[in-house]
């Protein structure tokens, strides 16, 4: 998926959640989600995370993408380190726009492999990266977040 789609389905899950969950700021919380959301493709060479933040671009020489970084152990250890230091809140945020991610890969043809290095098993779907049908999933988004603003 793209960065905009990944963005998206992330902001999306959060306004979803806000009625479920403590938050200090609202904005900050989607601020989290949106990053999270990014986080996962500091392993391709163009993402859009990479170009937000040009410290990441190293990354893709050591991993390739949708390797490692979409798995389930990054956003493990991402809440478990912020859960150490104290910071629920932040841990908690970027982990669920990680996890947002990794669901909306495993909706594209090349999915992804949760269990990444243990398993080749992939969770795969219909959609290609860029094409129409992820645009409509796109736009489909936008509108449930104006319809779950709307109604909020």
């Amino acid at each position: 998926m793209m960065g905009r789609t990944h963005l998206a389905i992330g902001i999306l899950l959060g306004l979803l959640l806000l009625p479920f969950i403590s938050v200090p700021s609202v904005f900050v919380f989607l601020l989290l989600i949106s990053i999270g959301a990014l986080l996962p493709d500091i392993d391709h060479e163009h993402s859009t995370m990479n170009r937000i933040c040009p410290v990441t671009r190293i990354v893709p020489t050591f991993f390739k993408h949708r390797g490692f970084f979409h798995s389930i152990f990054p956003p493990a250890l991402l809440l478990a380190i912020f859960w150490y230091f104290g910071e629920n809140f932040v841990g908690l945020s970027l982990t669920l726009g990680y996890l947002s991610h990794l669901l909306s890969d495993s909706l594209t043809r090349m999915g992804v492999n949760l269990l990444y290095p243990v398993s080749l098993w992939r969770m795969q779907g219909p959609f290609e990266t860029g094409k129409l049908m992820e645009t409509v999933l796109f736009f489909s988004v936008l509108a449930l977040i104006v319809v779950t603003l709307v109604v909020r």
